[in-house]
């Protein structure tokens, strides 16, 4: 190889090298999110699972369809800003759940509700149950965040707007003991029979979707690799070749 083909060279091999290992994420992203949708499907087939009152492994109930039964803390609700559902800005609801029977809480992702678009910080007035009561839904390991531009400083006392929020921040900032698991709310809570209607918007995307998207982003980047190997071939191999004629 001549020293003139070195540069196009090298600079070909990194291109298709870069492009193919993000084809490969792509083609890996995908699926991990078939394997999450029928982790998902699986999960709501199954029926719920009792939270315990005592230590749990947050391992074996990731994903998992639960059940938890006791006391609603409004005192302690926290609004998770920036979060949209059909194109409205909105709030996530978590409120702790004392557990019947235990000095434990365990975390609910209640559900959505809009935010006032007059004033965006003004918090919503929110029924929530002065009583027992019985939720349901699928238990995660801790919350998803979203992107900051910087470091939020920690909430204070009485601040219930958070830009973001996880388990131990929450802990820390109530003092409760806490579970190390988060209930996404699937449906209403009930007190005995009846359900509780607290307007909270339930409609959780589906962790499965975009599997499509993720394909085709890996095509383009395969695409992008066999373009640079065939402008390698067209002008550094078969250049050469014609500069030796």
């Amino acid at each position: 190889m001549k020293p003139r083909d070195l540069v196009p060279t090298l600079a070909a091999l990194a291109l298709v090298i870069v492009t193919v290992s993000l084809g490969n994420w792509q083609v890996r992203r995908a699926d991990e999110k078939r394997a999450l949708h029928a982790s998902r499907e699986a999960a709501a087939r199954d029926p719920a699972i009792r939270m315990p009152g005592g230590e749990i492994d947050p391992a074996s109930l990731q994903g998992r369809r639960v059940a938890a039964r006791g006391e609603l803390l409004p005192r302690w609700t926290v609004f998770v800003d920036n979060r949209t559902h059909n194109g409205i800005a909105g709030f996530h609801v978590l409120s702790p759940l004392r557990i019947t029977g235990s000095d434990r809480h365990v975390l609910v992702l209640r559900g959505w509700v809009a935010s006032d678009p007059r004033e965006r910080t003004r918090l919503p007035d929110l029924g929530t149950p002065a009583a027992e009561v019985e939720i349901e839904g699928i238990a995660e390991r801790d919350l998803e965040k979203a992107l900051e531009l910087g470091r939020s400083p920690p909430p204070g006392p009485h601040d219930r707007l958070w830009q973001n929020a996880d388990i131990a921040s929450f802990a820390r900032w109530s003092g409760l003991a806490m579970q190390p698991i988060v209930v996404r709310e699937t449906v209403a809570p009930r007190i005995g029979a009846a359900v509780f209607d607290d307007g909270l918007v339930r409609d959780w995307p589906d962790p499965g979707s975009g599997v499509d998207r993720h394909l085709g982003y890996a095509f383009q980047w395969y695409a992008l690799a066999v373009l640079a190997a065939g402008l390698w071939v067209r002008f550094v191999l078969f250049g050469r070749r014609k500069a030796g004629r």
